[in-house]
């Protein structure tokens, strides 16, 4: 029994680490993470859809380059919720509509704007290119975001303390970040030989 209560113990004081005193390194990692599982999902359902293997198929670099895209962005989305919650206080009604509306209108084609260009600047592609790629997948990914995520946003605002919003945020766009990858990656001025 006391060898379960030093390993909680421990456990406590790592989540007080991760979740307080280091909250935006962490947060920072959860982005990163996320989207570079996000790309692997992906890489393996057009593994599938090739019918290839994907351990001898992995495009590495591109899942670095997405990774390291959202671990740029993890302080947009940190200090994002942080505004947030000071902008609109509490868990009323009123405050929960004017976050859910404020992401889906204001956060989210900022995020998606940036997570583009990011991309496209890390791969080397031009002003045109990366354009187009906002046209093509920008557009595509917002209207999913602004239809399925505002109904997530709406649970991560209410049940969720601050702290915890990026971990939720990431662990439901999972399922985002494996569609981005997807929509990026089959963007015009991405070319099967090009991708990143």
């Amino acid at each position: 029994a006391s060898q379960w209560r030093r390993i909680a113990v421990s456990a406590r004081s790592c989540g007080h680490l991760l979740f307080n005193r280091y909250l935006l390194l962490t947060n920072c990692a959860i982005c990163g993470l996320s989207s570079s599982c996000g790309d692997l999902i992906s890489q393996k359902l057009e593994c599938r859809n090739r019918k290839q293997s994907l351990l001898s198929t992995v495009n590495w670099k591109r899942n670095l380059t997405i990774g390291s895209c959202g671990v740029l962005l993890g302080p947009l989305t940190h200090y994002w919720y942080l505004f947030l919650e000071r902008r609109f206080l509490g868990r009323t009604a009123r405050a929960l509509v004017y976050k859910v509306a404020a992401d889906a209108l204001l956060f989210s084609p900022v995020y998606i704007t940036l997570y583009v260009v990011s991309l496209g600047l890390m791969r080397g592609v031009g002003r045109e290119a990366i354009k187009a790629d906002l046209w093509e997948a920008g557009l595509e990914i917002y209207k999913y975001e602004a239809t399925i995520w505002s109904a997530a946003q709406a649970v991560n605002f209410y049940f969720l303390p601050i702290r915890y919003r990026v971990a939720f945020d990431s662990s439901v766009s999972l399922a985002f970040d494996t569609f981005y990858a997807n929509q990026y990656n089959s963007a015009p001025s991405n070319s099967p030989g090009d991708k990143a």
